[in-house]
């Protein structure tokens, strides 16, 4: 089913010009959706791409559980959307991703929370009206289930897609839920059986996972061995895939993919919790000439949300803290308990820039967008994207693969309770 098209006017800003809480020189903004959220653990949730036309494909769910896919043309200023799978669930867990294959069709994949991994592809070159049929990748059973979709093409491995995702063992306990890979060469029409990437070993706290890439022949995991609201101990770590086998970030060689899975307690820690107990959060990261750059939070009460920013120099991390963004970020009505206390605003890289950073945080009531960039020593400029909002301003996600000179920039806008009940608008940012 297509959805009509809808015309959006793009709203220009310019300098000591305020508009409903936005503020930023020679800036554009779009509402995307009227009606859309994503968590920030599948991706890519939006990405550029310039072949015949210049557009930006982006991923959602709705709040009457629909997943959607969308594409603005960033010459006409025409937004489409179109249902790839209608009421599969309430929940932003199940956000796809998007991967652009190289006669240009699009395959996104999404996922039930704790269920089935789907898989669709375009039938036409930059074009989201007419899909395949859905296909399942990951199926769920009476034993495992599948959460999470990072998908990633490698052009040196002959565009060898990789997929990963949570997986979820036999019993409801954390200790069996783990993260699995597994990769397609003929362009997702058959897949290898999924391995287990990073066994918790046991441990009763559930790991989560970003990944980034070179698209050559490198993928980075940033991860952590825990959920913060899980307990204290929750530390941070990366590794790297390159050439058949994992390594750690200076290089040292862990094991090759034959002889998965690895045992998260072998990598070595970005950051350790373990002796101060102040859990930590990954956000996002990015990868730049061979360097990986990460933020993250910590977080040393549940009204404190510490970011964090990070890369690797030499033969260790650099790590700088950035900002107490307050506290979480869902939205409470009187007499509401907090269910997600470690849901900060957000923190993200731009990977063709990865000094600087887009974040959100709590000013005065409101979460709102802000604008960093990383001088040296932990000295900051910064600017504020919006101001004296009347509604939060978070999750924010740089659009994958902007171009070097322009920056998009998308965020969810609205009241946001809880990843089941949300009533959220996705927004477009770009500073030309």
């Amino acid at each position: 089913m297509k959805f009509p098209i809808v015309r959006y006017i793009s709203i220009y800003i310019l300098l000591f010009f305020s508009f409903d809480g936005f503020i930023q020189a020679q800036m554009t903004l779009d509402t995307l959706s009227e009606d859309g959220a994503w968590c920030w653990f599948s991706d890519p949730r939006a990405i550029y791409y310039a072949g015949q036309k210049e557009q930006i494909y982006f991923g959602y769910i709705n709040s009457s559980g629909d997943v959607l896919i969308g594409v603005k043309d960033l010459h006409s200023g025409v937004i489409q959307s179109f249902v790839l799978h209608d009421s599969l669930e309430i929940d932003d867990h199940n956000v796809p991703s998007i991967l652009i294959l190289p006669d240009a069709r699009l395959m996104v994949f999404y996922n039930e929370h704790n269920g089935n991994v789907y898989m669709r592809k375009s039938k036409f070159p930059e074009d989201i009206s007419v899909w395949e049929d859905e296909k399942i990748v990951c199926n769920e059973s009476d034993t495992y289930r599948y959460c999470y979709s990072n998908p990633v093409m490698l052009q040196k491995e002959n565009n060898r897609i990789y997929l990963v995702g949570r997986k979820v063992g036999p019993t409801a306990s954390f200790e069996h839920w783990w993260h699995y890979l597994k990769y397609s060469d003929d362009e997702g029409i058959t897949w290898s059986q999924e391995v287990i990437l990073l066994d918790n070993e046991g441990r009763k706290n559930p790991p989560y996972l970003k990944i980034a890439t070179d698209h050559q022949r490198r993928i980075d995991f940033l991860f952590t061995d825990g959920h913060p609201k899980i307990g204290p101990d929750v530390s941070t770590y990366h590794m790297y895939f390159e050439h058949d086998s994992f390594f750690q970030t200076n290089g040292n060689f862990i094991r090759t993919i034959k002889s998965l899975p690895i045992l998260i307690k072998a990598v070595d820690k970005i950051y350790d919790a373990g002796p101060t107990q102040v859990r930590s959060w990954i956000w996002d990261i990015a990868l730049k000439d061979g360097v990986p750059f990460i933020t993250y939070a910590r977080f040393p009460s549940e009204h404190n949300h510490i970011y964090h920013y990070a890369f690797w120099e030499k033969d260790h991390w650099q790590d700088y803290e950035v900002v107490n963004s307050g506290g979480w970020m869902p939205s409470l009505r009187q007499g509401d308990v907090v269910r997600e206390a470690h849901y900060s605003g957000g923190i993200v890289l731009d990977p063709q820039h990865p000094d600087q950073l887009y974040l959100s945080r709590d000013i005065y009531g409101k979460f709102e967008m802000e604008h960093r960039v990383f001088q040296a020593e932990n000295h900051w400029e910064s600017e504020l994207l919006t101001n004296n909002s009347h509604e939060n301003n978070v999750r924010p996600y740089v659009v994958y693969g902007s171009p070097a000179d322009r920056i998009f920039l998308m965020w969810m806008r609205g009241n946001y309770r809880h990843y089941t009940e949300f009533d959220t608008q996705i927004i477009l940012w770009s500073n030309k």
